[in-house]
């Protein structure tokens, strides 16, 4: 690509919370044909970047009579993209709804977008279907881009939110080791509630420990470190001992591939997490 003959139209990116870095690079955005005829056939070029692409346009004429000759020869006004999701478990970890099948659709048209000086946040539009071809796509009109050339650069951003969970850790004492008053360290407003003694399905008894009404983001890398401990009991002043023997460091985190929908709360989430000690 000659780059002083490109003039670049916009960025698109793609965020999720979920991320430690908060970029995401498992939504890959793929011209549908009629796109991918025009990108040819006029001269435009995609540039992929690690969570986005960047589209570029190389014309002598302005972009205007560009955009209004193709619009007249090929009955479109628009460009789109569908867009790929290489990770399964995006939609687990992801703020969306849990039984939902289906597309998400953005459009630079959605009247919900949010124009931050030429940084346009897309409104995603989930759309119900049993049997999607793709995760979504993307509508990109000629019209928003002229509107927006004396911006530099134009960019459209596509955000999720991570999923937050009750976490929920079942411990089962398969060695008998003493645990007189157990507890797990608490976070700032994060405190768990029990133990509670409950059967599991394979029969065997564990001890039962979760955030309660306190759901817990889910995250790529470990943002809590929590710890099973035996705490102290109260020295003869009543006063709290700081005294606590620690019986695990260092409580796993979620696995996003492994929730539940509590009975009787449809929208409550929960990873159960099982530990042997």
């Amino acid at each position: 690509m000659i780059q002083s003959n490109y003039i670049k139209l916009f960025t698109t990116l793609v965020y999720n919370t979920y991320f430690d870095n908060g970029k995401c690079n498992c939504l890959h955005f793929v011209p549908n044909h009629k796109t991918e005829k025009i990108l040819r056939k006029f001269g435009f070029k995609i540039n992929k970047i690690s969570n986005g692409f960047d589209l570029f346009s190389n014309t002598t004429s302005s972009l205007s009579s560009l955009f209004d000759y193709i619009s007249k020869t090929t009955t479109q006004n628009y460009f789109e993209f569908d867009i790929k999701c290489s990770d399964p478990n995006f939609i687990l970890y992801s703020a969306l709804p849990i039984n939902w099948l289906g597309e998400i659709t953005f459009s630079s048209q959605d009247n919900q977008n949010q124009d931050n000086n030429g940084v346009i946040a897309l409104n995603p539009t989930l759309e119900t279907k049993a049997m999607a071809p793709y995760f979504g796509c993307f509508k990109i009109y000629f019209d928003d881009i002229l509107k927006n050339q004396n911006t530099t650069p134009l960019q459209f951003e596509i955000s999720f939110k991570a999923r937050t969970t009750q976490w929920q850790y079942y411990f089962i004492n398969k060695n008998s080791i003493p645990l007189n008053n157990p507890a797990i360290t608490e976070k700032g407003a994060i405190q768990f509630e029990g133990p509670q003694q409950v059967t599991l399905q394979t029969g065997e008894k564990a001890l039962l420990f979760t955030s309660n009404n306190t759901n817990i983001q889910l995250s790529e890398k470990p943002k809590y470190k929590f710890d099973l401990i035996n705490k102290s009991p109260p020295n003869q002043s009543g006063q709290t001992s700081s005294n606590n023997k620690v019986i695990i460091k260092g409580l796993p985190i979620p696995d996003v591939s492994r929730m539940i929908v509590e009975n009787g709360k449809e929208n409550q989430v929960a990873s159960p997490m099982y530990i042997y000690i």
